[in-house]
């Protein structure tokens, strides 16, 4: 389960063998997705958030910025910070969810009482655990692999995929909502069904694996893409990741994501999760920039970048 889970100013160029911070406190320079701005906005949010903005509408994927500690993750009610919810996911016209895990869903149910006219995607254990916390019915909507929805600019695909496997927590992990009510604490949220999401839009394409790892058949339909979001948390017990991602979808640029330990307020710095193994990950982006010429590019935490 979820528990475990360029260089200097310009933070954009060709992966170079100088090692950039993992958390960078500067947006990437203008032009890091070609020459010719979009007008669109992108904002990581913390673990696997992101919220695009283009042409007056925002969408948003795995929101999640309430990051309870350890005692409450493990002990107490799941509880969202609807004050940093609502800084963060205000004004979005849909919430797309990977899979149930707590540090990918806690927050959407807030979401859709913040924003009544949106709609959340994802599993039918998603939509089931916001229905029994009095959202709507017309305010969730179950995906199936392959799907295709049109949000305003945005043509987002359903893509079914696989969690990584994290040691130890991933042999307890809760698969499916049990009874009636809620879990009795964030720990014992499940995962339920597992999506990637390709989003479409301007004449760009982004690939959001917010999970790091693979159902074969559906990944294998993807064509190539201008960006990749790839999840870093428990990507070692899926062989040659990174690597899969480059063969597959050849992306221009990858962003790193699910990299900070969402067990620490999301208002501090940034620390990484455990077993990011850091530098790996730049040893595997060497490869891509070798083979793709794929560009690393980092988002600070919580900042809208341009592109």
């Amino acid at each position: 389960m979820c528990l475990a889970c360029l260089t200097g100013p310009m933070m954009v160029a060709p992966i170079a063998s100088a090692r950039p911070e993992i958390f960078p406190a500067q947006a990437p320079a203008p032009g890091w997705l070609g020459p010719d701005a979009l007008g669109a906005t992108i904002t990581w949010t913390g673990c696997a958030g992101i919220v695009l903005d283009y042409e007056g509408t925002k969408i948003c994927f795995d929101p999640f910025v309430s990051n309870p500690g350890v005692v409450d993750a493990l002990l107490r009610p799941a509880k969202s910070k609807s004050d940093l919810v609502q800084r963060a996911f205000g004004g979005v016209a849909a919430a797309f969810v990977g899979h149930t895990h707590w540090d990918h869903a806690m927050d959407v149910a807030e979401i859709a009482r913040g924003n009544p006219d949106a709609v959340v995607y994802g599993s039918e254990t998603t939509t089931e655990i916001c229905r029994r916390q009095g959202v709507s019915e017309r305010q969730v909507h179950t995906v199936v692999d392959g799907e295709t929805r049109t949000i305003g600019p945005f043509t987002v695909e359903a893509v079914a995929s696989q969690h990584g496997i994290v040691p130890i927590a991933n042999k307890i992990d809760v698969l499916e909502l049990r009874g009636t009510g809620m879990p009795r604490s964030p720990f014992r949220w499940p995962r339920g069904q597992v999506f990637s999401y390709r989003v479409a839009f301007g004449g760009r394409t982004f690939y959001l694996h917010t999970s790091a790892g693979f159902e074969d058949e559906p990944f294998a339909r993807q064509q190539p893409v201008d960006v990749v979001i790839a999840c870093l948390a428990a990507r070692q017990g899926t062989p040659d990741y990174i690597a899969r991602l480059g063969r597959q979808l050849q992306p221009k640029v990858i962003i790193p994501c699910h990299h900070d330990n969402f067990l620490k307020p999301v208002d501090d710095k940034p620390q990484p999760v455990p077993r990011l193994e850091w530098p790996v990950f730049l040893e595997d982006c060497l490869e891509l920039t070798s083979k793709y010429g794929t560009r690393l590019v980092q988002l600070p935490r919580g900042r809208t970048v341009e592109f």
